[in-house]
C-alpha cells in the first residue's frame, strides 16, 4: 500500500465525507481534520531554479495588455448581448404598464445598474 492510499483509506469512512454534518467539538473530527491538515511531504530544494526562470521571462509588453483589456471588453460586450437577446422584453413593458412604473426610470435604472457591474468587472479583473 503506498502513502496516499495509506494516508485516505480511513478516510472514505468519516462523516464529514458522507455528507454528514459534524459536530465541531468532537475529538474524532478534530484529528481527521489535523491529520488532512498536516503535510509531511519533503521540501525539495531547487537551487533557486524557479526564481531563475522567472527572472528570465520577457515582461508583458503594452500591446499584449491591450489586447488584454480588448479581450475583456469584447467577453462584456458579448455577454450583455446575450443577456439582452434573452431578456423578456415584452413581459416587462406590459407589467410596467400595468402597474404604472415609469418606464424611462425602469429601463434608466436597469441601464445605469449594468454599466456599474460592468465597469467593477473590468477594473476587478485588471488589478
Amino acid at each position: 500500500m503506498d502513502k496516499f492510499e495509506q494516508r485516505n483509506s480511513n478516510s472514505l469512512n468519516n462523516p464529514v465525507l458522507q455528507g454528514k454534518d459534524p459536530d465541531f467539538g468532537d475529538p474524532e473530527f478534530d484529528q481527521w481534520l489535523s491529520q488532512q491538515l498536516q503535510f509531511n511531504e519533503p521540501y525539495l530544494d531547487n537551487d533557486g531554479f524557479c526564481e531563475r526562470v522567472m527572472e528570465q521571462l520577457p515582461a508583458p509588453s503594452k500591446r499584449a495588455e491591450r489586447r488584454a483589456t480588448r479581450v475583456q471588453y469584447a467577453a462584456v460586450v458579448a455577454a450583455s448581448a446575450i443577456v439582452v437577446w434573452q431578456f423578456p422584453f415584452g413581459e416587462v413593458l406590459s407589467e410596467a404598464v400595468q402597474q404604472s412604473i415609469s418606464l424611462y426610470s425602469l429601463v434608466g435604472l436597469g441601464v445605469l445598474s449594468s454599466l456599474v457591474a460592468m465597469t467593477g468587472g473590468i477594473l476587478a479583473a485588471r488589478r
